[in-house]
């Protein structure tokens, strides 16, 4: 299994279920250094302006930037996660209270993909990927792939081309989405295998994750 870069932003909680190996990566950007001193989990590197952050015990080697900058805290944190050479990426902390920031979010999630990388953003009950010029498969055996489950896929991009999509309840085969007309919202999960694709563009694929 490919090691993962885990990321923690200063954004909604949720609860998680993370064994760490020594292979993978954690980051905390700004904030969420609270969120996984909350949790009890390591940080390999803690970054940011530190404006949001409470906790008054931040390593010495903290990463310290100025407020004025042009990447956010959690765009610093994909940074370095791609320098450190991690193609996975899971973001807890980057979903809920400021709306700017969580659209800020997603395309980071473009910009991974854009760079060989995938990530996903995990919110109290909501994931969020996001796919440019490929699929993204959604396993048949996965906990949210229930039957009815609500999944939704915008398109980030004025124009996506070719976009397909299969094992959901609406399907699609070589049509054209577009950024200003959401005729993805509301689909729904079969409990079978579903593929997501586009020849060319960035998609956003949001679905519901049920309680446990």
């Amino acid at each position: 299994m490919e090691p993962i870069c885990y990321i923690f932003g200063a954004g909604e909680r949720c609860d998680i279920d993370i064994s760490l190996s020594s292979d993978d990566l954690v980051i905390a950007a700004d904030g969420g250094f609270d969120y996984l001193e909350e949790v009890g989990l390591r940080a390999d590197f803690v970054l940011g302006d530190f404006d949001s952050v409470i906790s008054y015990d931040l390593p010495s080697d903290a990463i310290r930037y100025p407020r004025d900058k042009d990447d956010t805290d959690m765009m610093l944190a994909i940074k370095l996660g791609l320098e450190k050479g991690y193609h996975e990426f899971v973001i807890y902390g980057g979903l809920g209270g400021r709306v700017d920031h969580t659209i800020a979010n997603i395309q980071a999630l473009v910009y991974l993909s854009k760079n060989n990388a995938s990530g996903i953003l995990y919110g109290k009950d909501t994931a969020i990927r996001a796919v440019n010029n490929g699929s993204i498969v959604l396993g048949k055996d996965s906990s949210f792939n229930i039957a009815g489950n609500y999944i939704s896929v915008f398109a980030l991009d004025r124009h996506c081309h070719n976009v397909s999509i299969s094992g959901l309840k609406y399907e699609l085969s070589g049509a054209d989405l577009y950024n200003h007309d959401p005729l993805g919202v509301s689909n729904e999960f079969t409990g079978k295998r579903a593929i997501i694709s586009v020849t060319k563009g960035s998609l956003a694929v949001i679905y519901h994750i049920p309680e446990s």
